[in-house]
């Protein structure tokens, strides 16, 4: 697992006060299942894996897998789901866009981050060993 930003005291596995920990069972096994059962879908040999979070609340995380090396790499958000149009939660799930020939991936809803909502659409590009682009509370140190 590789988390470029400020991480958690607890684990190496979450973003600074992120509820989301992408090294518990149910996470490690569904990354397990992605490096086993799918092909590169994602900026040339990456499986871009969405993953259902809080899925009562339509809520999804995103994590770039490496196929070559089996390192993981989560967006800098806890999750994202359709828009909410002035309630509480979403009705749906949102809208995410990415390809094999690309290092974007864009989302139009709402992503939650440090316990906040913004909606919109977000993109956002992996270079190197981050997601950068669209700024998240996340990324700054």
């Amino acid at each position: 697992m590789n988390i470029a930003y400020a991480k958690s005291d607890l684990t190496e596995c979450s973003f600074q006060y992120s509820p989301v920990d992408f090294c518990d069972e149910k996470h490690l096994s569904a990354i397990n299942q992605a490096i086993s059962g799918k092909s590169a879908n994602f900026n040339g040999h990456f499986i871009l894996l969405v993953y259902p979070e809080w899925e009562q609340y339509h809520q999804q995380s995103v994590m770039a897998i490496d196929t070559k090396t089996g390192v993981v790499y989560p967006l800098p958000i806890d999750a994202f789901s359709g828009f909410m149009h002035g309630h509480s939660t979403a009705k749906d799930h949102g809208v995410i866009r990415y390809s094999l020939s690309s290092s974007k991936v864009c989302i139009s809803g709402a992503i939650l981050v440090y316990r906040a909502f913004e909606e919109g659409n977000f993109c956002f590009e992996f270079s190197g060993d981050k997601f950068i682009g669209h700024h998240t509370e996340y990324m700054y140190p």
